[in-house]
């Protein structure tokens, strides 16, 4: 009877330990999930066309709507502004909220810098389609990179890119695979999980894995002439994890702190003098005096 009884229990137990091996499994497949929805939310906050203002030219840009494909089959929407006086060309990457028709103050700032200017949206940002993803948004730049070299007619020599916030992010990872003049980037961070951790200190933001955008580790591959930009009282993005980012990166490569900037007016705080910053930039850029600018 103890043998029977031992044989007839012992499958009993092995069914719970599995239920609770499954369940466990499950619980932790569950958290993960919310953990990445919650870290998606916060860290992709577009917005949708017909919101922001969706028609430059009444502040003085000529700007032209460009449509273009990435290799994944999105269909992406951008702005070509081209200057009369341009000396190189700006593609801009913005950041993680809104679209590009929320930015139309900085665009005019950028106009001063005599470029031809592309600005686009990711996928799933104003007139776009899809949804943002970290691997979708590498996607999304180097189309508006190709875009701007094979139907534009524009030198990759030539090209500054300019990427703020999370854009800052997404320009990193374009000229690790695409040939620029140049690498601006402004307000940007580390890594996400530093960026995370800084916002959200209580939200256990590291069992979510799947967003990383680990600038800190590819700046070092760089070897293109670098600006760091950074704002002094930066509320988003904070300075420490700037100047990380500037120390993590190879030469050539400059900081320009603005004094009393925030994460989104650093052109409003810096004024002339960050004009200035970038024009001198840019023309180190294209003058091909190597590293040593």
């Amino acid at each position: 009877m103890t043998i029977e009884n031992d044989r007839v229990e012992r499958p009993g137990r092995m069914v719970r330990v599995a239920l609770s091996a499954v369940a466990l499994s499950a619980g932790v497949a569950a958290a993960r999930y919310w953990l990445d929805r919650v870290q998606h939310s916060r860290l992709f906050k577009p917005d949708h066309f017909p919101n922001g203002i969706w028609n430059p030219g009444a502040f003085g840009l000529p700007a032209q709507d460009l449509w273009f494909s990435t290799e994944d089959g999105m269909r992406l929407h951008g702005w070509w502004v081209p200057h009369p006086r341009a000396r190189g060309t700006v593609l801009y990457c913005h950041g993680s909220t809104g679209s590009i028709a929320h930015r139309i103050g900085i665009f005019r700032e950028l106009w001063g810098l005599e470029v031809d200017f592309f600005a686009f949206d990711y996928r799933g940002y104003g007139r776009s389609t899809g949804q943002p993803t970290e691997e979708g948004l590498y996607l999304d730049v180097r189309a508006a990179h190709d875009h701007l070299t094979r139907d534009l007619g524009c030198r990759a020599e030539e090209i500054l890119l300019l990427g703020h916030s999370l854009g800052g992010a997404v320009a990193i990872d374009c000229a690790l695979d695409r040939k620029v003049a140049g690498l601006v980037a402004q307000s940007t961070f580390t890594h996400i999980r530093d960026a995370a951790r800084a916002l959200f200190p209580t939200l256990p933001i590291h069992l979510a894995a799947r967003r990383q955008f680990r600038s800190i580790d590819k700046v070092a591959e760089l070897e293109i002439p670098k600006l760091f930009i950074h704002g002094e009282s930066d509320e988003t993005v904070p300075l420490e994890l700037g100047k990380r980012l500037f120390e993590s990166a190879s030469e050539p490569k400059d900081f320009y702190l603005v004094r009393r900037g925030g994460h989104n007016d650093l052109h409003l705080y810096g004024g002339r003098r960050y004009l200035r910053r970038l024009s001198r930039f840019r023309d180190r850029c294209l003058s091909q005096q190597g590293p040593g600018y």
